[in-house]
């Protein structure tokens, strides 16, 4: 394994709160624990990832299509362990005179380039070498490196991937590839204004637990190999962005909080997500070894990390600090997100709060939960941490939208529907469902919308991408398949871990293993049967009411270190917090008073308007283009008016929480990202800062 490159010596004092003890963390030790837990990822990929067993098909399926998805990243661990085992060699080589003339497209394109800049002398790739630089060149559909559409993580793949692929180009086979110089500025441009951009919006696919290490591998290749340091020092400042975020969110091989594309990553390790941040941060709930380092059903996504485990980056050691939750805590983060195409910016509003055991945070988007583009959504999640023991896995609770949890399609509990709004503050989460009479004639009303978008959609594209008949034969505007007949609000608990609950003046009580919730009904007339029901992976709390009733719930979270028992916990609840809801039914308004005295008012609001997510389906330009944004990418225009609210209005102890003003990207004790600066601190005391205000990002520890 390539060694990782030692930046300055410091010190990051890990403290509880504000503890006066400290303990220094130093530089040195970081890199042993991480080559420890890089070392257990490259050879457990090596030998027990099932496509490295004798006779498992190249491709996913016996394909080729993704090919680089799941064999590149397995040369990456193979060459790294054992660069001299010729039976390794031997895997390499073959399957790379299949791949040699294969197309490239944003999974392929991604792995390759660690392999050609690490191992240049290796046979399997200097024999190759000229005929998959021409496989790159030769793309033109809206899969090509230089102008490629899709979500984010295709984007950052194909982009970052693109001007490493024009920089050996424009070294070795100048007089092949003429145009190779003009790639390298082309690409570089997108690099710069992508990177700064992000500093100054956030990120489009945020904290997706199943896509982030997509999002990042490219540029850990950009940070290892660009030669360009304009270029090293953007991706460098990426990385640092997306570690930062990520130790935010992070709890035992889980990301906390919203999720724009997470679902059905109901346990740890479910997601390319989880492996990365394990790799950076450690916190794993089990005892991981090289042959059951495969904890969950997604070891596609695990591989990806192979990238992290052999490049010279590491995160700052203010944000292992933070992923460690060893700052102020408990503590309140708040935040905004762009869309896919880092615009329009604050689209989307943020709340996470950090307790001692868990972590509880919500998003609220404007999306209207109509299209396929929302059901990878999880709209808000409580993440409840457990003792590390064999087979183990942080605590999952999320929240549902009007699909019956009986559904045999029903797909693990996170899907939006249009019908959801949320309140968080602190330990405090409420739901609000309320499914109009009128459902059927509005779905009805956005099925004639949606075929007007398919149509624009294609006749666009078709300009841009005449040649790319696979795309314009799969339209991507697909609807959501819902059920609108039942006005139902439902909370999901993974069926991981200990789980158990009581009813007590209509309050539900659930214990974990860390924490304690009370769950009351929105409704005033709770029903008796307010419980948990099991189901095959998940639990579910349900209520539902007729059309045009608001139901949901109240959630109070609480760690155990907090209360001296269960006992303790129910009682303080039963006297000292309240849930008003007299004005549930005519004015559609709750408040709650919460055990440490926050006075939570919130409106459920039925009038308004929505957005749906944008990314490569939108339609308004007619020429490939190197930067992406909205506008001139458009989507019709949506209606406006009863039925079609997604927001909530809620105060605080009085005071109006505006999603309509301007949130930073981040703004909490220990992190603040925005305006085109990052900054990590405790106590008031700057740990590492980054300054992205001018051309080119300035770092300091």
């Amino acid at each position: 394994m390539p060694p990782g490159k030692i930046r300055s010596w410091f010190l990051v004092f890990l403290s509880v709160g504000m503890a006066s003890s400290a303990q220094p963390l130093s530089k040195e030790a970081y890199e042993a624990a991480f080559n420890q837990r890089a070392n257990l990822l490259l050879q457990h990929v090596s030998q027990y990832y099932p496509h490295s067993r004798p006779g498992y098909p190249a491709g996913s399926d016996g394909k080729l299509d993704d090919f680089g998805k799941y064999n590149y990243p397995l040369f990456i661990a193979l060459l790294s362990v054992n660069n001299k085992g010729s039976i390794n060699q031997q895997v390499v080589e073959e399957r790379m005179k299949i791949f040699a003339a294969k197309p490239t497209f944003h999974f392929n394109l991604v792995g390759l380039p660690r392999l050609l800049y690490l191992f240049p002398g290796n046979a399997a790739f200097k024999n190759n070498e000229l005929e998959l630089l021409k496989r790159v060149w030769e793309r033109k559909d809206s899969y090509n490196a230089w102008t490629a559409e899709g979500t984010e993580n295709h984007i950052s793949m194909s982009k970052t991937s693109a001007y490493l692929y024009a920089q050996l180009a424009n070294e070795k086979y100048g007089t092949v590839f003429t145009d190779a110089a003009d790639k390298m500025k082309m690409m570089k441009q997108w690099i710069m204004r992508w990177s700064k951009r992000i500093f100054i919006t956030g990120t489009g696919e945020f904290n997706s637990a199943i896509y982030q290490a997509y999002n990042i591998i490219g540029w850990l290749n950009l940070y290892d190999f660009a030669k360009d340091t304009a270029v090293k020092k953007a991706a460098h400042a990426v990385l640092d962005y997306y570690a930062v975020e990520m130790a935010l969110h992070y709890a035992q091989g889980m990301s906390g909080g919203s999720d724009l594309r997470g679902q059905n990553c109901t346990r740890s390790f479910t997601g390319s997500y989880a492996y990365l941040a394990w790799l950076w941060f450690d916190d794993s709930p089990l005892p991981l070894r090289a042959d059951n380092l495969e904890v969950g059903r997604s070891n596609n996504e695990m591989i990806q990390s192979v990238h992290a485990a052999t490049s010279n980056y590491r995160p700052p050691l203010a944000a292992v600090v933070l992923a460690a939750k060893k700052f102020s805590s408990p503590a309140m983060y708040y935040g905004s997100k762009p869309g896919y195409v880092l615009s329009p910016p604050g689209l989307i509003k943020q709340t996470l709060y950090v307790g001692k055991a868990y972590l509880l945070g919500a998003g609220y988007f404007p999306y209207s939960g109509w299209g396929s583009g929302n059901n990878q959504v999880v709209s808000w999640k409580l993440i409840s941490r457990v003792d590390s023991g064999e087979d183990k896995s942080a605590q999952f609770v999320s929240g549902i939208g009007v699909q019956s949890p009986l559904d045999k399609n029903f797909s693990g509990g996170n899907k939006r529907s249009p019908y959801d709004q949320l309140v968080h503050y602190k330990n405090v989460l409420i739901q609000l469902t309320m499914l109009p009479s009128n459902a059927g004639s509005q779905q009805q009303q956005v099925n004639v919308l949606f075929d007007a978008w398919r149509k624009d959609w294609a006749t666009d594209f078709a300009k841009r991408f005449p040649t790319d008949s696979f795309k314009l034969a799969h339209n991507p505007i697909h609807l959501q398949q819902m059920d609108l007949s039942v006005n139902q609000s439902s909370i999901c608990f993974a069926n991981t871990g200990k789980i158990s609950s009581i009813i007590d003046q209509q309050i539900l009580f659930v214990e974990l293993e860390k924490t304690w919730l009370a769950i009351r009904s929105l409704s005033r007339d709770a029903p008796a049967n307010f419980k948990l029901s099991n189901g095959d992976e998940m639990k579910y709390v349900t209520v539902s009411a007729e059309a045009g009733k608001l139901i949901g719930f109240v959630i109070e979270v609480a760690s155990k270190t907090d209360y001296v028992d269960f006992e303790n916990f129910r009682q303080r609840i039963i006297q000292y917090s309240k849930l008003n809801n007299h004005l549930v039914d005519s004015q559609h308004t709750i408040s709650y008073q919460s055990l440490g005295g926050d006075l939570i008012e919130a409106a459920y609001q039925s009038n308004g308007s929505f957005t749906e997510p944008l990314f490569d389906f939108g339609y308004g330009i007619t020429k490939p283009m190197l930067h992406l944004a909205a506008p001139p990418l458009q989507q019709p225009v949506w209606p406006v008016g009863e039925g079609h609210g997604r927001l909530a209005r809620w105060r605080v102890n009085g005071k109006l929480v505006n999603l309509q003003s301007d949130w930073p990207v981040y703004e909490g004790p220990s992190v603040s990202v925005g305006k085109g600066k990052l900054v990590l601190k405790n106590g008031g005391k700057i740990l590492y800062a980054i300054d992205y205000t001018h051309n080119i990002p300035v770092f300091t520890n």
